[in-house]
């Protein structure tokens, strides 16, 4: 009641300053008190001068009248986390009161309402809160500016604005207020700029808006949560040159009438629920530089009348529904810097002269169905940052202009079909950070040249890239992610690598590297992942890599590695992923430590690598050969009647096939390459079974995922279905048609045993055996299970072929069996 009073007291007072006593200087001092806080900074000249009365004049920020009166106060970008005082209101000849960016806290005083001569009241950018005071503005006739971005103010919009006829910039955004936007707003007749984005304000968005001719600025978006869509009268607001509804629930189409903005420089609509195609009337836009309508659902084509749009600079379209072709126009646009279309189903080539006016910076076309070559006049003015064309059908070879682009910053052009070499200027570029080409045809070799100082990441993943790895990949001093699997390299790891101190990842995989895994890698000490899986190293583990602290991941598999397991690796407790299976690693695996967070699938495939447990483990390969154990017995025969089976089962369904002078195809042992998609529907029929496991068919439970993509079938193709068989064996079910819609034996038995509580081997087995196998040593079962769960790998590399299966089959485990519980 006494701060209401005092508020009373302060509008009808008005030589209430003299009264008081204070003077400006005096005024300043307890504002500078105040809003320092405890440790506030920024205001270190606003001192008291006995010599001179006016020396607040003088104060950073201060300016004052004739009379020493302190008539504008800015005070920006200080460190000023306490409140505003009180006494503010007694600076009744300020014009100007802006107290922007400073952490400023508490509530805004209801004091300033004194300060009736205010033309600028902005306090943005602060920590204010509760409901902004609408009330104080009541007297500020003058008032212009009223800024209160971006604090935390909570409520209603202010009303009391309404009645302020030279108010032309309101901002209001980045705050916490809720309800709908007033329809009396549209009175303030002088507005120019309207900030209110930013939110949590819904409801429909009023359409009376376009009553204010004079506005030029228009931000309602950005996490309000409006109903409607965009009032078509908007397009009558003629002087409007920004309009913001981005992010704010918007639905329905875009009105033709906003082609109607000839002063309009940016539109803004992204991120809504839009639909229908994008109006051609918005070609009438003539002054447009930026047009964001991306993540919408817009369907059509880009239209023709846009190549009126002589001067947009950017333009987003992404993650629509648009196809069609990229018109030949937007190559043509002279000032375009921006040309972002990601995520559509755009056809065709792009604009061979797109890049020619010498101002493109960013490209992103990723993720549609383009074709053809990669224009050679991107980078032209150099000033390209970032080539995006990841994920579509591009062609031929990348031009040798890129690898000369110093101005990118990204590549990343995987998943496409580009043929022959790489520009070998691409490695050499100044400030590109990221290079991935991944997944193309790309051939011939890496260059012997690498020094691209900023690269923290190159991928070449799934290429045809032959030779040595060159040991100038030294030279890359801020490397963290090196991704060179899936080629044809060949040669050792060259040493230089292991002078990379930031690099994290190393993936190596499925290529054709020899020699030893050198000893010096302990230097590369941020590694987390290292990948050598799939080439030809030799030699043994070295045990300097438990020294690699950080290492999570560690996959050394299907190699020629010879040697005991290192002790060392035992006290790498960051270590969670282990895979030492398919080489010649011999002696037993260590009890201690990491050790027994790894399962027997770790170790499978090292004939002469055995538990801990197991007294009778022999070294070496001696005495090896000695027996052959029931559970070997047990496997060998289960393997011979499994294709006992399929080729009687397949010869009788030839038989009875041709009888009935069936449509469907001629079964040749799997070895078919010329399906087309149609023959695989009409013939999952009954006369197309091509095999029984020990409980169910098999046509459809094995048929590998890259079939359905390819139609090809290779030796990978029949070792899935080969491990479908042996899940069918381990469970004694169909691979199909017993787990609901879509669902096969291969996903059935990957969701069971991936949500067991504490997953082991025994207990994975378990989840999923057939009762039927009780009578069978635990051990050999779990054997068997592996095995099928390596066959259904669903990347078909990462599948053993039939010769390992075989091998895995005949060689065991040598640990004793335990019996399945009934």
């Amino acid at each position: 009641m006494k701060r209401f009073l005092c508020f009373l007291l302060l509008i009808l007072v008005p030589l209430f300053t003299p009264c008081i006593g204070y003077s400006d200087l005096e005024v300043l001092l307890k504002l500078k008190t105040s809003m320092y806080g405890r440790n506030g900074t920024g205001l270190e000249d606003w001192v008291a001068s006995p010599a001179s009365p006016t020396a607040h004049c003088y104060f950073s920020g201060v300016k004052c009248d004739e009379e020493s009166r302190v008539v504008s106060l800015n005070v920006s970008f200080r460190y000023l986390p306490g409140p505003i005082p009180p006494e503010i209101g007694l600076l009744n000849k300020l014009v100007n009161l802006t107290l922007s960016s400073n952490n400023l806290t508490g509530e805004i005083p209801v004091e300033i309402a004194m300060l009736t001569s205010l033309r600028i009241l902005n306090v943005s950018n602060n920590v204010f809160d509760k409901s902004f005071p609408g009330k104080i503005t009541l007297g500020m006739a003058q008032l212009e500016v009223l800024d209160v971005y971006n604090n935390n103010f909570s409520g209603s919009l202010p009303t009391e604005i309404v009645n302020l006829k030279n108010l032309k910039h309101v901002h209001l955004g980045g705050n916490f207020f809720s309800g709908t936007i007033p329809e009396e707003y549209s009175e303030i007749l002088s507005l120019e700029y309207l900030g209110l984005n930013g939110n949590a304000l819904s409801g429909k968005i009023p359409s009376s808006l376009s009553k204010l001719k004079n506005l030029k600025s228009l931000c309602v978006g950005y996490f309000n949560h409006y109903e409607g869509i965009i009032p078509p009268e908007f397009g009558s607001l003629v002087n409007l040159e920004l309009l913001d509804m981005a992010s704010c629930n918007l639905n329905g189409e875009i009105p033709a009438t906003l082609g109607q903005l000839t002063r309009l420089h940016s539109l803004f609509l992204q991120v809504n629920n839009l639909t229908g195609f994008i109006p051609p009337e918005l070609s009438g836009l003539i002054s447009l530089k930026s047009l964001d309508l991306s993540i919408n659902n817009l369907t059509g084509e880009i239209p023709e009348s846009f190549s009126d749009l002589k001067s947009i600079e950017l333009i987003s379209l992404f993650q629509n529904k648009l196809h069609g072709p990229v018109p030949e126009f937007v190559g043509d646009f002279p000032n375009l810097e921006v040309f972002q279309v990601w995520g559509n189903n755009f056809t065709f080539e792009l604009p061979q002269n797109l890049g020619r006016n010498g101002k493109l910076k960013i490209l992103d076309v990723s993720i549609n169905h383009l074709t053809g070559l990669v224009p050679r006049d991107l980078c032209k003015g150099g000033h390209l940052q970032m080539l995006i064309l990841m994920n579509n059908f591009f062609l031929g070879s990348l031009p040798q202009e890129i690898g000369q682009c110093k101005s990118l910053l990204k590549i990343r052009i995987m998943s496409n079909m580009f043929t022959g070499t790489i520009p070998a200027g691409i490695f050499n570029l100044p400030s590109v950070t990221l290079v991935e080409l991944s997944n193309n045809f790309f051939s011939g070799e890496l260059p012997p040249e690498i020094s691209g100082d900023a690269l923290g990441l190159l991928s070449v993943t799934n290429n045809r890239i032959a030779g040595k790895i060159p040991p100038a990949i030294g030279n890359l001093k801020n490397l963290q992610t090196l991704s060179l699997d899936m080629n044809r390299l060949s040669g050792e790891i060259p040493e230089e690598i292991c002078r990379l101190k930031s690099l994290t990842k190393i993936n190596f995989r499925a290529n054709n590297i020899i020699g030893e895994i050198p000893a010096s890698i302990i230097h590369c000490t941020s590694l987390t992942s290292i990948d050598f899986s799939q080439n030809s190293l030799s030699g043994g583990i070295p045990k300097e890599i438990s020294r690699l602290k950080d290492l999570s991941f560690l996959d050394l598999s299907r190699n020629q590695l010879t040697g005991q397991l290192p002790g060392e690796i035992g006290y790498m407790t960051s270590l969670t992923f282990l895979n030492l299976s398919c080489n010649n690693l011999f002696g037993r695996i260590p009890s201690v430590g990491q050790f027994l967070a790894f399962n027997g699938s770790s170790f499978l495939g090292n004939p002469n690598l055995c538990s801990a447990r197991n007294d009778t483990c022999s070294f070496g390969g001696h005495g090896h050969g000695g027996s052959f154990s029931t559970s070997k017995l047990i496997i060998t025969v289960i393997a011979l009647v499994t294709a006992l089976l399929l080729i009687v089962v397949t010869v009788y369904r030839l038989r009875k096939k041709r009888l009935h002078n069936s449509r469907a195809w001629k079964l040749t042992a799997f070895q078919r390459l010329d399906f087309k998609a149609e023959d695989v529907v009409e013939c999952l029929k009954e006369e197309n079974i091509i095999g029984k496991g020990g409980a169910g068919i098999v046509y459809r439970g094995s048929m590998p995922e890259e079939y359905a993509y390819t139609l090809k079938v290779d030796e990978k193709s029949d070792v899935y279905s080969f491990g479908v068989v042996l899940l069918e064996l381990v469970a004694g079910r169909k691979p199909v048609g017993e787990f609901g819609d879509g669902v096969d034996i291969v996903r059935w038995v990957r969701k069971t045993t991936s949500e067991l509580s504490q997953p082991s081997d025994s207990a994975s087995v378990l989840a999923v055996v057939d009762p039927r196998l009780s009578g069978y040593p635990l051990a050999g079962v779990i054997h068997l299970f592996k095995i099928a769960m390596l066959c259904v790998k669903d990347e078909s590399s990462a599948r053993p072929t039939m010769r390992e299966v075989v091998h895995m089959l005949t060689n065991p485990p040598q640990s004793a069996p335990s019996l399945l519980a009934h």
